[in-house]
């Protein structure tokens, strides 16, 4: 079998009763905990945004890393949310448009 249709037809993973039933306030709590536990790394570069029901845990970036550098250093912290629940995954807070000649002249991207 195709490597790239067998991954392709798997489900995706469906985060556990435990964290489902858990409101907004519990999921922050537990996932900022669980980033005080990690590297010091984590606790340096990284504030927790939101923790959604459906797995969702949104964080903020503290400082610039280079993309080569800020993909692995997701897939770290993803990893070790996903010992509080194994269908947790990290997404970066969404940015704005930074580029300043769009903004000068005025132009709105819309998304």
């Amino acid at each position: 079998m195709n490597r790239v249709t067998h991954f392709a037809n798997i489900a995706t993973p469906l985060p556990g009763s435990g964290w489902a039933s858990m409101d907004d306030r519990q999921r922050l709590e537990q996932v900022s905990r669980k980033l005080k536990d990690g590297p010091a790394q984590f606790l340096n570069l990284v504030q927790v945004f939101a923790a959604k029901a459906d797995g969702q845990v949104i964080v903020h970036l503290k400082q610039s890393l280079p993309a080569s550098q800020r993909g692995p250093f997701l897939l770290d912290l993803e990893d070790w949310f996903r010992e509080i629940d194994a269908a947790l995954v990290v997404w970066l807070e969404p940015l704005g448009d930074r580029n300043s000649l769009r903004n000068l002249r005025g132009i709105e991207v819309k998304s």
